[in-house]
């Protein structure tokens, strides 16, 4: 008795930095990515090192999604807010790190990723916990 073998098939859309990788590209297409949904790290202040936008369909459905690697590790986002909010600074120098934020619109609920610009700590006698 064969068993039917279940539809898995990932389309890289774009991709940049860390993510940019042969095997990075691997590891999608065999499913062995495993991220953290944005919404579990509100609050928190990330280092985004590279992002990966595909489109995922299975027998059950077809969607699209974007995963980031950071300094905590993979995490994902479906939302073209949170896409754009990191594509809009993630190669400025002046950006230190990120602060992930949830943000309320007349459609719901949906998360930026807000830019924390480097500070000249001789001048300046506040630390920010990261």
């Amino acid at each position: 008795m064969t068993e039917k073998k279940k539809k898995y098939e990932v389309t890289i859309i774009s991709k940049g930095g860390e993510c940019d990788k042969p095997l990075f590209e691997k590891m999608l297409k065999n499913g062995d990515v495993v991220a953290e949904s944005v919404k579990e790290h509100v609050g928190e202040f990330v280092r985004f090192l590279g992002y990966a936008k595909v489109n995922i369909d299975t027998d059950d459905k077809n969607f699209d999604l974007i995963y980031y690697l950071t300094n905590i590790g993979y995490i994902y986002s479906g939302s073209e807010v949170f896409f754009e909010s990191v594509l809009d600074y993630i190669d400025e120098e002046e950006v230190d790190c990120f602060k992930i934020a949830e943000v309320k619109t007349r459609k719901g609920t949906t998360y930026k990723a807000t830019p924390i610009l480097k500070v000249n700590t001789k001048s300046n006698d506040v630390e920010i916990e990261k």
